[in-house]
């Protein structure tokens, strides 16, 4: 069954033409060959859709207790919504402010004792989530659990001691830019994405 789900979720960021290869810079500032351009997935909701209907189905396989799902800004928004649509949870979302995670004013239900799960969209370092991670820590949210769509460490990340939930689990190697070959052999580097990290 995993390696169905798997199977399934590669083809469909193929068939979205989502799945890039090249040189390119990650939010984590790591260099990859590989890139999941998730916005050309959310540019087909109906594709979109049969991913999220994958991911709720394993966080409900899951059992996990909770209120809220949480994502971080831009591209996990859609992604967290709608699995919080079909799970008939609140949503709510953290951006960057000044190059730092943060919610906005105006959220009215993260309060202490809340519990949340977080939704992002891809797992490299696992910074973003553990950014998101403090921002519900300081408003005495239970992080319940953490999924992705895609982590491409394998399983090598936790998170606040416990594994990540993902759909589509490969080691894809990022190099940090010093020790990059693809910097050594002159392929032009290429930063896609909108995560307002410097």
């Amino acid at each position: 069954m995993v390696h169905d789900v798997e199977g399934s979720v590669l083809s469909l960021f193929k068939e979205s033409e989502a799945l890039l290869q090249g040189h390119f810079k990650l939010t984590s500032g790591k260099h990859s060959e590989w890139y999941f351009e998730k916005i050309r997935l959310i540019e087909n909701p109906q594709r979109l859709e049969r991913i999220i209907d994958l991911l709720v189905e394993k966080i409900r396989r899951d059992n996990t207790d909770f209120d809220y799902v949480i994502s971080p800004a831009y591209g996990a928004i859609a992604i967290g919504f709608l699995a919080a649509l079909k799970m008939g949870k609140k949503f709510a979302f953290a951006q960057r402010v000044e190059e730092k995670m943060a919610f906005r004013p105006g959220w009215t239900g993260l309060e202490p004792g809340v519990r949340a799960v977080i939704v992002e969209d891809i797992l490299t370092t696992g910074g973003s989530i553990q950014e998101v991670v403090e921002c519900l820590k300081q408003k005495s949210v239970v992080v319940a659990g953490v999924y992705v769509l895609v982590d491409r460490t394998a399983g090598a990340v936790w998170i606040e001691g416990r594994p990540v939930g993902s759909l589509l689990a490969l080691k894809i190697d990022a190099f940090e830019p010093q020790a990059c070959p693809l910097c050594r052999a002159g392929v032009p580097l290429v930063k896609p994405g909108a995560s307002d990290k410097k």
